[in-house]
């Protein structure tokens, strides 16, 4: 392919979105709040499109021109916490759900202000489901910009209000919820307790930094320089480029470089 392609990012409104994400993708004020912002998306029935950087014209979806960057990619703000969630992993994904990928995934804070509750220890939370009281099974967590976490599939998790971060994950949209602070959402008790059971993990959080390499995806920042071959989110307005192999371009600016 002679031409750099971009992505058409796909909007998801969520019950903790936050106005600003209507405000920065220009929405109507009386519109329900976005909370996620798919840049790039090979997940099936929810990809993003692909087009031409300088002609505009439709090239197809990530999965018939890029199906080795199973990677899905996200800028989030949240309003309100997120339910108390997890994930499951493949071996997991692949017996409760039929579907290839579980979804481990890494959140990336773009400002400071940022707070998750996390945890690794599976029988403290598999004693919270029993009460439904998860104060003393989650760590609180402030995150500051530049602050990154590394959520691997297994580990429950909530991110909290005034967060901005970009997400990369695997190709997955897996979630089970274990508690959602009253509001009239599914729970997901057997799968959770399914996951836990099966699957040990432990995150990482590293702070004041811009890079980490996973089993699943790897990413760093460029500034100002000529780069190829991988996915590209702009830190000043999210524009998501594209570039196989072979291909290069000059990036101006900050810009977050995603590979597989």
């Amino acid at each position: 392919m002679d031409e750099i392609l971009i992505s058409k990012p796909i909007f998801s409104e969520k019950v903790w979105g936050s106005e600003e994400l209507n405000k920065l993708f220009g929405r109507k004020k009386n519109e329900f709040p976005l909370g996620e912002i798919w840049l790039y998306s090979p997940v099936e029935n929810n990809e993003t499109e692909l087009f031409g950087l300088e002609t505009g014209k439709y090239y197809g979806k990530p999965s018939d021109i890029f199906p080795d960057f199973k990677i899905l990619i996200k800028l989030i703000s949240s309003s309100e916490w997120l339910s108390v969630q997890v994930h499951p992993d493949d071996k997991t994904a692949e017996k409760l759900e039929n579907q290839e990928n579980g979804k481990s995934e890494c959140w990336y804070f773009l400002r400071d202000g940022g707070q998750i509750k996390v945890s690794n220890e599976n029988e403290k939370i598999l004693k919270s489901l029993e009460t439904n009281d998860f104060s003393d099974s989650l760590k609180d967590r402030k995150m500051n910009k530049n602050d990154l976490i590394y959520i691997p599939a297994g580990t429950v998790h909530t991110l909290g209000p005034g967060s901005f971060m970009l997400e990369a994950q695997q190709s997955s949209d897996l979630t089970y919820r274990l508690y959602d602070w009253g509001r009239p959402r599914e729970i997901h008790i057997e799968k959770t307790k399914e996951v836990l059971k099966n699957v040990h993990t432990s995150y990482s959080l590293m702070r004041n930094t811009d890079n980490i390499e996973t089993k699943y995806f790897s990413f760093h920042s460029v500034e100002d320089t000529e780069d190829s071959h991988g996915i590209f989110v702009s830190l000043k307005d999210f524009t998501t480029v594209i570039l196989s192999e072979n291909q290069n371009y000059f990036f101006s600016g900050k810009w977050i470089k995603y590979t597989v």
